[in-house]
């Protein structure tokens, strides 16, 4: 009888154990799934944050601010995607500091795109980001004597997508970088050019970039024939790259060489009077280097009427006018009406 007296009260702390088993289970559960909330809004809140900042193109910000939600959850492929898209466009906007020096940010961002290249799922975003590694190594050649080759990630982004943008403008702008060929490097930025995706603006900017710091005559020209193609597109150039290349101008045609010939033809010659308006518009300073090219450009076009009247009014000035100018004025003067 004893036995089964004692058998309930077994029965009843069974039960109780179950219970409190599910319980357990299903607070622990809750836990879990809350835990896994906060995380996700958390991440989310960064990642708005870190929008922002790169809409401002604060990118060292949006950097810090998804190393804050990398730490939350180093797997999230939403803080992965973001890191990668950051790290591309800091370099495609890079400029140096004290605080971040070209060799800085590309070592920081470098372990961003390897990864990103050896696990992205399409070949176009492999070839991206192997571009952009490229560029990276280039950035820190131009601090460092050694370093990485940026042709041989260029290579391998190409292979990957042969028309990629990135990789062919990048390439481009790495042959011209080292002279390594204008005809070779222009393959490339042509190449670039005719993809469909929209980076136009951005290979013209890498085009103009690499053509500026090339030395020679055929640089200078190539320069004139770019700003055309720009002007064309309806492009824009920044007023570095406006300064740089009336600053050409003023090397090639003042005084006027045994290499000027060659430079007003560049272009042909009404499109180089109308490219050289487009870079010189709004500019205040080298007024009278500027009234002279100008001059210059009319007569090649074949306008000699303007041409003369221009002349004429650059002789105005000539108080202040240097013999480089005063003398090629006056005889274009003089050429002009049948003087001698």
């Amino acid at each position: 009888m004893a036995e089964k007296k004692l058998s309930k009260p077994l029965a009843w702390i069974g039960t109780l154990t179950a219970i409190f088993s599910v319980v357990g289970g299903a607070y622990g559960g809750w836990t879990f799934f809350s835990g896994q909330y906060e995380k996700r809004r958390a991440i989310s809140g960064l990642l708005a944050a870190e929008a922002v900042q790169l809409s401002t193109q604060d990118y060292a910000a949006a950097w810090k601010t998804l190393e804050q939600a990398s730490a939350i959850d180093s797997n999230s492929e939403k803080v992965l995607q973001a890191q990668e898209d950051v790290a591309m466009q800091w370099l495609e906007n890079v400029h140096a500091t004290e605080d971040n020096t070209f060799t800085q940010i590309s070592e920081k961002l470098g372990p961003v795109l390897t990864r990103g290249a050896n696990s992205a799922k399409s070949p176009q975003r492999q070839a991206d980001l192997l571009a952009h590694l490229g560029y990276s190594y280039f950035l820190r050649l131009r601090e460092s004597p050694s370093g990485p080759d940026p042709e041989s990630a260029y290579r391998e982004a190409l292979q990957k997508d042969p028309t990629n943008p990135y990789a062919h403008a990048m390439w481009g702008h790495w042959i011209l970088w080292n002279d390594q060929g204008l005809a070779k490097g222009n393959e490339h930025f042509a190449a670039a050019l005719a993809s469909p995706r929209n980076l136009r603006p951005y290979v013209r900017t890498l085009q103009v970039a690499a053509v500026l710091n090339g030395h020679g005559y055929d640089y200078d020209e190539e320069a004139v024939r770019v700003a055309n193609g720009i002007r064309k597109e309806q492009g824009d150039l920044d007023a570095h790259s406006r300064g740089s290349i009336l600053f050409i101008y003023s090397v090639r045609m003042i005084p006027p060489g045994a290499s000027t010939p060659a430079f007003l033809a560049a272009v042909p010659p009404a499109e180089h009077l109308a490219t050289f308006e487009w870079i010189a518009q709004n500019t205040t300073d080298r007024v009278l280097m500027r009234g002279y090219c100008r001059s210059r450009l009319l007569e090649a076009a074949g306008r000699n009427d303007e041409a003369l009247a221009a002349y004429r009014e650059l002789e105005k000035q000539f108080k202040d006018a240097s013999y480089s100018i005063v003398n090629p004025t006056q005889q274009a003067i003089a050429r002009l009406t049948g003087k001698k």
